[in-house]
């Protein structure tokens, strides 16, 4: 197995070696979500670089940084399991951000300032600073992003745009529990009760996606709006239909068209969210 601290250990393994990299960026307490991208990783490249960095400046809110599920170990365990011979990168702060903790103001306009965007300020200009600076230090062939940030994947394809990076980007499917939940590193800190609740979130998903067949746009999310006053244990944050390559809100369905649905929910003090096409 390969474990290295530093940037500076990596690049020296890389050039030693003419192969094709695929880069795995995650932020550990690993799930089979992480497993998928990783394995479709290992499918299309000769070299997969895995990293496991918890970036501070994504964190709008201290205590959700320092409740972050951590658990390095465990993740190494599961990689190594994966396949022995995947590059795990473990920095610590100063190795990505060297002497100065600050984010770059990218502008990603539109598809930057909605949903999560409006939500969580500063968040996509602060996971493209990372990003980009992983591009540029192993600069992969491939990069893997999974599809419950879906807004995430179109903040890093106009990244790849923007900084004239020659990475192809490669989005997988949501993975999920058998009663739908998309898995993800924050539903460690759900409790018991709040775990048996969080399935509504996907369920609310397909009602969308099965009552817009018949039903005006607004008359369904309305509805589903109605129907979370009555379950005051789960706050709805928002819940919206986008087209799918620009995030344009969406009055009527055009049957030429690809679109989104997009939830935000809160259920105690975990934030989670999820999305399905349409």
């Amino acid at each position: 197995m390969y474990y290295f601290k530093t940037s500076k250990e990596i690049l020296d393994f890389l050039n030693k070696t003419n192969k094709s990299v695929g880069l795995v960026p995650t932020m550990g307490a690993l799930h089979p979500g992480h497993e998928s991208l990783i394995k479709k990783a290992l499918i299309e490249n000769e070299i997969v670089i895995v990293s496991i960095f918890v970036n501070p400046t994504q964190f709008d809110n201290k205590d959700d940084l320092i409740n972050y599920p951590r658990n390095l170990e465990s993740d190494v365990k599961k990689i190594k399991k994966i396949d022995s011979k995947i590059i795990i990168y473990s920095p610590l702060i100063k190795d990505l951000y060297v002497d100065n903790i600050s984010v770059k103001d990218f502008n990603f306009g539109f598809i930057g300032s909605e949903l999560e965007g409006h939500f969580r300020k500063n968040h996509f200009n602060s996971v493209a600073t990372i990003v980009e600076k992983l591009f540029n230090l192993f600069k992969p062939n491939r990069a893997y992003f999974g599809e419950k940030d879906y807004q995430q994947i179109l903040i890093i394809k106009n990244l790849i745009l923007k900084s004239n990076l020659n990475v192809e980007l490669t989005s997988c499917p949501t993975v999920r529990d058998p009663d739908g939940l998309a898995l993800s590193s924050r539903n460690d800190l759900l409790s018991k009760k709040e775990r048996k609740i969080a399935p509504i979130i996907y369920k609310t998903l397909l009602n969308v996606k099965n009552k817009i067949k018949n039903e005006q746009i607004e008359s369904v999310i309305f509805k589903i709006e109605n129907e979370f006053e009555s379950t005051p244990s789960l706050k709805l944050e928002y819940l919206e239909i986008r087209e799918a390559l620009s995030l344009k809100p969406v009055k009527k369905i055009n049957k030429e068209k690809k679109y989104r649905a997009f939830i935000s929910a809160i259920i105690g003090k975990i934030r989670l969210i999820d999305n399905i096409e349409l």
